[in-house]
C-alpha cells in the first residue's frame, strides 16, 4: 500500500484539504495522512475529514515516538516550531513506513493537476526519491539563481519519497536535522533542505524525479519552460504536462506580478479550491500584503528622508 502525507499547524486544515482534492481527482483510494504539529483542527474541518475514507490524522502522541522524535520536539516545538515541523518530515515518514509499502512526503501547499501515480511507480525501485529545484543551471542567463543550486540545495525538502529501503536514509535526515537546523548559509546550513543532497553518497538507490512537470515554482522558469498549448494547458519545455505545482509565496508573486502569468488558470484552479476551505482568497490575500509592504517602504522612505533633512539643519546651525 501507498500513502501522500503532510504536515500543518491546526490553522492550515483547509490546505490539507484542498491538497487532497487534487490526490483524489487522480486516485479515489489513495491514503492520506497528516501530522498536525501544533494546535488542533476546527471542528468544521474535523467533520469534513471523518466523512472522508482513507484520511488519517495524527498528533504526537500518536507517533510511538522514539528518542529522536522527542529530541526534535524538545529542542524546536516551542522555540522555533517551523524546525520542528520540517525535522518531523523524516520521522513521519518513518512512522507510516511500519504500515504502507511507500511514503510520499508533500508541503501543504502543493496541488496536482495531472496523474502523480508514475512516482509510487519510481518508489518501487528506489530507496528515497527526491524532486530537484531545476534552478537555472547556467550563470550567464540568472547568475543569483544559479548560485542558490549550491546555497539551498539542489533538492526541495516539499518533496520527499521513501520505500522501506529508506528507513535509515530518513533516521539520518532527521539526526541531522536535530544537529542544525537553520538557515546559515555561510556554513552551509539551509534548515532540512541542504542536507538532501548528502544522502546520494551515503545510501544507496537515492534517485530524483526527471519529469519537470514535478514541483513547478518561481524557482525554475529558466530550466523549466512554460509553453502554453490549447484550452489554457501549460506543457513544461514543450514536453512534460504539469504534475504538481508548489504554491509558494514567491510563486504567487510570479504569476501575479512577474513574467509567470502563463500559469494563472493554475493558480485561480487552487485559489478556488482552497476557498471552499478556509474562505481566503489567497490572491486577494497577496495583494493586500503586497499594498502593506509598500507603504512601509514608502514609510520608512519619508523617516529616512525626514531624519536626513534634521541632520543637515542641525548642520547648517552649528555653522
Amino acid at each position: 500500500m501507498n500513502v501522500v502525507c503532510t504536515i500543518i499547524t491546526g490553522n492550515y486544515g483547509g490546505y490539507a484539504l484542498a491538497l487532497h482534492d487534487s490526490i483524489l481527482k487522480f486516485n479515489k483510494n489513495q491514503h492520506f495522512a497528516v501530522f498536525v504539529s501544533k494546535d488542533v483542527l476546527n471542528s468544521n474541518i474535523l467533520n469534513i475529514i471523518k466523512s472522508r475514507a482513507n484520511f488519517s490524522v495524527y498528533e504526537f502522541s500518536d507517533l510511538n515516538s522514539t528518542e529522536l522524535a522527542l529530541q526534535l520536539k524538545d529542542k524546536y516545538c516551542e522555540s522555533y516550531h517551523d524546525a520542528y515541523r520540517w525535522g518531523m518530515k523524516p520521522i513521519f515518514i518513518n512512522f507510516l513506513l511500519n504500515k504502507y509499502d511507500h511514503v510520499i512526503y508533500v508541503d501543504s501547499d502543493i496541488f496536482f493537476f495531472n496523474d502523480y501515480s508514475f512516482l509510487f511507480e519510481e518508489l518501487k525501485k528506489s530507496s528515497v526519491l527526491l524532486s530537484p529545484h531545476w534552478r537555472c543551471s547556467n550563470p550567464k542567463i540568472d547568475l543569483q539563481n544559479f548560485k542558490l543550486n549550491f546555497l539551498d540545495g539542489i533538492y526541495n525538502g516539499g518533496f520527499v519519497g521513501a520505500s522501506k529501503e529508506g528507513i535509515s536514509a530518513m533516521n539520518y535526515w532527521a539526526e541531522l536535522c536535530l544537529f542544525n537546523c537553520e538557515v546559515n548559509r555561510g556554513q552551509g546550513f539551509f534548515v532540512d533542505q541542504k542536507y538532501l543532497d548528502i544522502l546520494a553518497s551515503r545510501f544507496r538507490n537515492v534517485n530524483n524525479i526527471r519529469h519537470k512537470g514535478c514541483n513547478v515554482a518561481n524557482w525554475n522558469q529558466v530550466d523549466c519552460k512554460r509553453i502554453l498549448h490549447q484550452e489554457n494547458e501549460v506543457v513544461i519545455n514543450n514536453k512534460y504536462p504539469i504534475i504538481f505545482i508548489h504554491f509558494t509565496t514567491s510563486f504567487l508573486r510570479g504569476v501575479l506580478l512577474g513574467s509567470d502569468k502563463v500559469l494563472m488558470p493554475y493558480l485561480e484552479k487552487y485559489r478556488d479550491t482552497l476557498f471552499k476551505y478556509t474562505g481566503n482568497d489567497i490572491i486577494k490575500i497577496f495583494f493586500n500584503k503586497e499594498e502593506d509592504l509598500k507603504k512601509k517602504r514608502l514609510s520608512k522612505k519619508h523617516f529616512s528622508i525626514k531624519g536626513f533633512v534634521k541632520k543637515v539643519k542641525r548642520k547648517m546651525l552649528n555653522w
